[in-house]
């Protein structure tokens, strides 16, 4: 399981709530997959920051829809960023920790805020044991868990970008857990063991 600490790191949130965002990537080991990956439209921005002093780059891979790379630099708080103009898919990785720092950019040209909330809500781990954790581009407001027949078990209050959920109380099944945002909802089927 992902402890808090690296996860919050990962994504530190949105500039603004406009047609265009700009999103952040803490970028360090251990930040890849879908830690590293989000869903973005034309036109938004994805600002990588040196979690560490150690040297990394942010490196398009051969295949990508668009070509960037920061080149290989050093220092904590450095930053690298770039606009996505093209629609499609773009697979990335840090050239000096290529096996523990990639992640997948992809751009589709419209998205609604809706679209692009759901597209970004993370709720790991998913099958979960004790624990679970969400986590949003957005700031967060609430969740609520139902099981499969709609009766809500558990609610509450969600703030900032991430919560953790206690679910050792829970038997094992299939639940779902709703996650707000001001006005925007994404439902995902969640898993107890």
């Amino acid at each position: 399981m992902k402890n808090f600490s690296l996860f919050i790191a990962v994504f530190l949130g949105v500039w603004s709530l406009t047609a265009q965002q700009t999103f952040e990537i803490i970028w360090e080991q251990g930040v890849n997959g879908e830690d590293a990956s989000l869903t973005i439209e034309t036109g938004d921005t994805v600002r990588w920051i040196w979690g560490n002093a150690s040297p990394h780059s942010v490196t398009s891979l051969e295949g990508s829809q668009e070509d960037f790379d920061s080149t290989v630099i050093t220092g904590e708080g450095t930053e690298f960023e770039f606009t996505f103009t093209q629609e499609g898919t773009n697979d990335y990785q840090c050239d000096v920790h290529p096996g523990s720092m990639f992640g997948t950019i992809t751009v589709m040209d419209e998205l609604s805020v809706d679209d692009k909330f759901a597209e970004n809500v993370k709720v790991y781990p998913n099958p979960v044991e004790n624990e679970v954790n969400l986590f949003s581009l957005y700031p967060l407001d609430s969740y609520k868990i139902v099981t499969i027949s709609g009766q809500e078990i558990k609610k509450g209050v969600a703030t900032g970008n991430f919560t953790e959920i206690k679910m050792g109380d829970l038997k094992a099944g299939i639940y779902f857990i709703t996650i707000t945002s001001n006005d925007l909802k994404a439902t995902v089927k969640l898993v107890k063991n």
